[in-house]
């Protein structure tokens, strides 16, 4: 095998690693970001439909 060739296939795999690395940094990224974003979401809706409740309870006559 020429050295030419084995040095053209190592520098094409390791590129295609370091991208490959560095795409699943950045999905993950999204991926954090999404689900921190999603709880906060949730408690607020949760929070929306406590404070409901509340004033549902207060506004009913006895």
């Amino acid at each position: 095998m020429n050295i030419t060739i084995a040095s053209y296939l190592a520098g094409f795999i390791s590129g295609i690693s370091i991208a490959g690395y560095f795409i699943g940094k950045e999905l993950y990224r999204f991926y954090v970001k999404d689900k921190v974003q999603k709880k906060q979401l949730h408690r607020l809706s949760q929070l929306n439909d406590h404070i409901k409740e509340k004033q549902k309870f207060q506004l009913e006559p006895n």
